[in-house]
C-alpha cells in the first residue's frame, strides 16, 4: 500500500480496496490500471468535506454492457462510498496516446451528497477541462491501485494545453457560479501555478493567496477576473 494512503481515514481505504476487487471481478484481464487522483493522493483529503478521484484504463473498448456492469457494480446503492461521492472516469488505452485524444468511455458519479448517479458515455457531454486538468495535478500525484504506473500511461499535458484548460475552467466556474467558493478556489490554484509553474493543491493554494499581502484583501470577484487577465496575457505571449 502506497505510504499517502494511510492518511486516509480508515473506511476510504477498506472502501478503495473494495473498489479495487470489484473493478478487477468486471473488468477482469481487460485493466491496464486503477488510479487514485485528487486529495486524496495528494495528502489533503478532507473527511466529510472531500470527494474520491479514481480513474480505469482498459486495453479494449468496452461494450455497453460492460460499461453498465461497471456502473452498477460502483453504484453508491451497491457500494456505499465514505467520501461525499465518487467520480470515477474510465478510458481506452489508445484514447490515451496524446493529451488531445483523451476522451473518456466512462465517467460517472455516484455518492451520497448526490440526488442521483451522474453517468456519460460520451465524452462530448462535459467540458474537457475537467479531465485535462486532473490529469495534469496526477502527474505528480496519482497513486497507482493496480496495474501499470500512471505516467507510463497517461500523457503529459504540455504547458500551452494546460493554460488553455485553466481558463475554460475557471471561464466556467465564473459563468456559472461566480461567487462560489469553488470559483475562488480554481482562481487561487492557477495564481499559484501562474507564480511557481507547479500544480498544488486546493488548500495549499487557498493558504498561498492568504499569506500574499497584495491579494488577501482583495474582494474574490475582483481576483477572479485578476486571474482571468494574468492568464489572457500568458497565453498571448506563448
Amino acid at each position: 500500500m502506497h505510504s499517502r494512503l494511510f492518511a486516509l481515514p480508515s473506511a476510504e481505504r477498506e472502501y478503495i480496496n473494495r473498489l479495487c476487487d470489484v473493478l478487477q471481478l468486471v473488468a477482469s484481464t481487460n485493466i491496464v490500471g486503477i488510479y487514485l487522483l485528487g486529495s486524496a493522493s495528494q495528502g489533503s483529503y478532507v473527511a466529510g468535506e472531500s470527494d474520491l478521484d479514481v480513474q480505469m484504463v482498459v486495453a479494449q473498448p468496452l461494450c455497453d454492457a460492460q460499461k453498465q456492469a461497471i456502473i452498477e457494480a460502483l453504484s453508491h446503492s451497491h457500494l456505499p462510498c465514505p467520501a461525499t461521492k465518487l467520480e470515477f472516469v474510465v478510458y481506452h488505452k489508445a484514447q490515451l496516446r496524446t493529451a488531445q485524444s483523451l476522451h473518456y468511455a466512462i465517467n460517472f458519479n455516484t455518492g451520497r451528497t448526490l440526488k442521483k448517479d451522474y453517468v456519460s458515455f460520451d465524452h462530448n457531454n462535459d467540458p474537457r477541462h475537467w479531465f485535462l486538468l486532473d490529469i495534469a495535478m496526477a502527474g505528480d500525484w496519482a497513486i497507482t491501485l493496480f496495474g501499470e504506473s500512471f505516467n507510463r500511461i497517461f500523457p503529459s499535458i504540455e504547458p500551452s494545453l494546460l493554460l488553455q484548460a485553466m481558463h475554460e475552467c475557471l471561464t466556467w466556474f465564473n459563468k456559472h457560479y461566480p461567487d462560489s467558493k469553488d470559483c475562488y478556489q480554481c482562481a487561487c490554484r492557477i495564481h499559484s501555478y501562474l507564480l511557481r509553474g507547479v500544480m498544488v493543491s486546493k488548500r495549499q493554494s487557498l493558504s498561498e493567496v492568504a499569506l500574499t499581502e497584495q491579494w488577501e484583501s482583495l474582494p474574490a470577484q475582483e481576483f477572479v477576473e485578476s486571474v482571468l487577465q494574468q492568464l489572457d496575457a500568458k497565453i498571448a505571449h506563448q
